[in-house]
């Protein structure tokens, strides 16, 4: 079978270099053959190759049509008639070609996980950065409320509890004072004594968050929380605002 094939291509060949002048040929011609046919058949896997050309035999050398075993192979055969050129190419395999389209749509597919996978991750990551963040501004604000208690823990001879939340931008500020306790001290204030604790607290906040604009209140811890007095504070232009008076 492979001397079959074998002298299919060859005799193909030698019909193509024979009939046409290869580009080394300075001149063209015509030349006459005597041709033999003898009924040449050509047997592929068992099977007769058709064509409508018949096969013939010129001193000694059997011609077979290219084009015939062209299909025999899968190739795809172009005559140039006006370069003299035959031009053989690989046919398009249908399978393979639907193969790839085949793997083409899964990777596609999975480029889309892929890049769905790294959104989340990147997502992730940044969900993981804010709350980061977050942390890290809520542990300042911790320590901030801690040293408020320390320093104003006896302002006008008045403990004050203060709590603060938020983050950098924005910060609620909660001073708390049991007025049963303090009763006597509280009643002794008056409104500059409040603006001035108020005051110094803003300041001390701004000291650690100085884009921070504040909204705050004074509470009364011994009846839930009463609001006492508010204030807030613009970091923009540091204007404080009292907003409310004097609750005795």
């Amino acid at each position: 079978m492979f001397k079959k094939q074998y002298l299919a291509i060859a005799s193909a060949l030698i019909l193509t270099t024979t009939l046409i002048p290869t580009s080394s040929q300075a001149a063209t011609g015509t030349k006459n053959l005597q041709a033999k046919y003898n009924n040449i058949k050509v047997i592929y896997n068992g099977a007769a190759v058709p064509t409508t050309i018949e096969p013939f035999i010129v001193n000694g050398t059997t011609y077979i049509p290219l084009r015939m075993m062209a299909d025999v192979f899968s190739k795809d055969v172009a005559w140039d008639g006006t370069k003299y050129t035959i031009t053989v190419k690989d046919k398009a395999n249908s399978q393979h070609a639907s193969e790839l389209a085949a793997r083409d749509a899964q990777i596609r597919t999975l480029q889309g996980t892929i890049d769905s996978l790294n959104k989340q991750i990147t997502d992730l990551k940044n969900s993981k950065s804010n709350r980061d963040d977050d942390d890290d501004v809520q542990d300042d604000l911790d320590d901030l409320e801690d040293q408020l208690d320390k320093d104003y823990d006896d302002y006008e001879d008045i403990e004050w509890k203060f709590t603060l939340s938020g983050d950098e931008d924005d910060i609620d500020v909660e001073i708390a004072v049991d007025k049963d306790e303090f009763e006597d001290e509280y009643d002794a204030m008056d409104d500059s004594d409040f603006e001035d604790l108020v005051e110094k607290v803003v300041e001390d906040i701004w000291d650690e968050f100085e884009d921070a604009d504040i909204d705050g209140e004074i509470v009364d811890s011994s009846d839930d929380d009463e609001n006492l007095y508010d204030f807030s504070a613009d970091a923009s232009d540091e204007e404080i605002k009292f907003d409310g008076d004097v609750i005795n």
